[in-house]
């Protein structure tokens, strides 16, 4: 693969969501309520007196129209940083290269034949077989023979996405990067949800999650991997955010909320990952008989709604904070979205560590 074709496929990864248009601590099953970091808001200032419009001599200042379009501006600012952000890695790397081919004394484009594309090896008849069976409902009832091809360039690209990434990510080790671009951050409300890890820890997570989203169940060991990681230093609070075109999206949340009054919120919110496919009431009810809960009770929690306001509250939140679609994530009021790789959470989540120290 050419360097510039490399380049562009890696630039073509983009962030991963439902969008609409570890160790716990003894108090995990509590809810708290708090912020989701100390931050200034990221949208120009609500209290602008700056005069926009007149209407029969009344006046509209740039306050007004802020606050009436809060959540746009914010999910507006926050894709501006992940576009800047970007600018700023693709500079970097196109430094690493040129300093180390000419360390090398050699052309980037000769660095990238040698480190990467050199060590693509050639693919397998039995790999390309192998993925055409693990892919067969993607390959629309297309024979083996027609996609072939197709697929052995595929598993040649990943080859040399992964030799490309290890090369990139040796330089960066080796060398002295300062990134100074500051991710926008948020008012973003903890609540009163149930949360994992420590209560008063330096660094809040925020999830905005869809019990019925795939990519929300696929971001789950990324998180425990976290509150693992990072046992004493991270909270990590669960909010809802059941997009309209899941159906059984919100009647799940419910339910879980119902088991978190009976003290199982984390073991019934885990049920329903694990049965993401299948959520309807019947469904919800059996699944809080495996938690030895007062099923009456539970019953008649979901039934009632007891918590459709609780659900609907989150809701309102994560729009005031730019939520468009999940999950979404709010580290210390800096927005994540989509299903993130652990890196993406670890690059913020140490930053902000060492803030606290400083």
């Amino acid at each position: 693969m050419s360097t510039k074709n490399l380049i562009l496929a890696l630039g073509l990864m983009g962030l991963v969501s439902c969008a609409n248009g570890g160790t716990i601590s003894k108090g995990s099953d509590q809810k708290e309520a708090g912020q989701g970091g100390s931050s200034s808001s990221i949208l120009p200032s609500s209290d602008s007196k700056e005069v926009f419009a007149e209407i029969n001599g009344k006046k509209i200042t740039e306050g007004e129209v802020n606050q009436k379009i809060e959540s746009r501006l914010s999910s507006i600012k926050n894709s501006i940083f992940e576009l800047q952000l970007q600018g700023v890695n693709a500079i970097i790397i196109d430094e690493l290269l040129k300093a180390e081919a000419e360390k090398k004394k050699m052309s980037v484009d000769e660095l990238i034949k040698k480190e990467v594309d050199e060590k693509v090896g050639e693919v397998s008849e039995e790999e390309v077989k192998d993925f055409y069976e693990k892919n067969k409902a993607r390959m629309r009832g297309q024979p083996l023979e027609k996609v072939k091809e197709t697929i052995k360039n595929q598993l040649a690209s990943r080859q040399a996405s992964i030799y490309h990434n290890n090369l990139i990510s040796r330089l960066r080790d080796e060398a002295d990067i300062k990134i100074h671009l500051e991710r926008p951050r948020v008012d973003v409300s903890a609540d009163d949800d149930h949360f994992k890890g420590a209560k008063d820890a330096k660094v809040t997570i925020i999830e905005f999650t869809d019990y019925q989203c795939p990519f929300c169940v696929r971001v789950r060991p990324t998180i425990e991997q976290i509150l693992k990681d990072y046992d004493g230093q991270v909270k990590y609070v669960l909010r809802d955010f059941p997009l309209g075109f899941h159906a059984q999206a919100k009647k799940a949340a419910e339910a879980a909320q119902c088991a978190g009054d009976q003290g199982k919120y984390w073991e019934y919110s885990d049920k329903l990952w694990e049965n993401q496919k299948d959520l309807q009431v019947p469904q919800l009810k059996e699944y809080a008989k495996a938690f030895n809960l007062d099923q009456a009770k539970f019953e008649q929690c979901l039934d009632s709604g007891k918590f459709a306001q609780e659900v609907a509250k989150d809701m309102n939140d994560g729009r005031k904070a730019g939520v468009t679609g999940t999950p979404a994530f709010f580290i210390n009021g800096q927005a994540l979205k989509g299903a993130k790789p652990y890196p993406a959470f670890k690059e913020v989540i140490d930053m902000e560590l060492m803030k606290s120290k400083s």
